[in-house]
């Protein structure tokens, strides 16, 4: 099972929208099937044959991967639940998008 929502020592820090794509717009695959377990967010891929559990940072984001947020708009909305400052959500959201195109769950 992947873990998300973690820090990973790969992945990018700072940047927000992918390189060369400032307005990204991230977006699920439409054919994951997501459950809560015990408050945690698991995503299955049959198509991929993994399973994915998210912390509840992930499964903020994730949840805003919807075609129509930029990672920017994301970043914007994690500030306040999470009581953080616009740099660590930016680069947070950074980092759990990067992970998840990785996972090829968008």
């Amino acid at each position: 099972m992947q873990e998300f929502g973690k820090q990973d020592a790969g992945l990018r820090r700072g940047a927000v929208d992918l390189p060369g794509v400032p307005a990204f717009r991230p977006k699920q695959r439409a054919d994951v099937r997501t459950r809560v377990v015990e408050g945690e967010l698991v995503v299955l891929d049959r198509r991929e044959g993994l399973v994915h559990q998210f912390n509840k940072t992930a499964n903020f984001i994730w949840q805003r991967c919807n075609g129509s947020d930029t990672a920017e708009d994301i970043s914007r909305a994690l500030c306040a639940p999470f009581e953080v400052e616009l740099t660590t959500a930016q680069r947070d959201v950074g980092a759990t998008i990067e992970q998840l195109r990785r996972a090829k769950l968008l």
